[in-house]
């Protein structure tokens, strides 16, 4: 989370990226890591089998598109990665879509950028969008599909939004 974004020649001023995730093809857990419980509106968008990168950001305010996904920070974000080499040339590509496929050593890989946010997008986008409440509905669902242990754990979340969405589940 808050992934910083340092000056450096090319990059003004630092900035952060609100989230940098990657997410490999056979990853299993016995509470909420079992294919059924993945967001089938997030994973539409990819492969099964690749490894994926995400830079998310995060606006429940108003913002302005065009602000959004900067080049010079999406270049630096790319190279933390670590997929490959150079990675940081598919910045470039990235630029006007959303997503970015390639092979590497015989694994595919994807990455894209993800806004969350409240408002409605409209027109040519070059990111995927989802609500907020939509993120919320997925949480909420996965809460309730395993509520106790959810309740059980709830002081390990390190979230106090997360563990408050827990006990308010709890509780109806």
């Amino acid at each position: 989370m808050n992934f910083v974004v340092h000056r450096t020649k090319e990059i003004r001023y630092s900035t952060d990226i609100d989230l940098l995730a990657v997410r490999f093809p056979y990853v299993y857990e016995p509470v909420g890591g079992q294919p059924s419980d993945w967001d089938s509106k997030l994973m539409d968008h990819f492969d099964n089998d690749a490894i994926i990168g995400i830079l998310c950001e995060v606006k429940t305010g108003n913002y302005d598109v065009s602000s959004l996904f900067k080049f010079e920070a999406v270049k630096y974000a790319l190279t933390r990665f670590g997929f490959k080499p150079k990675l940081g040339e598919h910045a470039n590509e990235l630029k006007n879509s959303p997503m970015v496929k390639f092979f590497h050593n015989n694994q595919k890989y994807q990455i894209a950028k993800i806004l969350v946010s409240n408002k409605q997008n409209k027109g040519e986008v070059c990111y995927i969008h989802f609500q907020l409440a939509d993120l919320e509905k997925f949480i909420s669902n996965r809460i309730k599909r395993y509520k106790r242990k959810k309740w059980q754990d709830r002081m390990s979340f390190p979230s106090n939004y997360l563990q408050a969405m827990i006990d308010q589940v709890h509780r109806r």
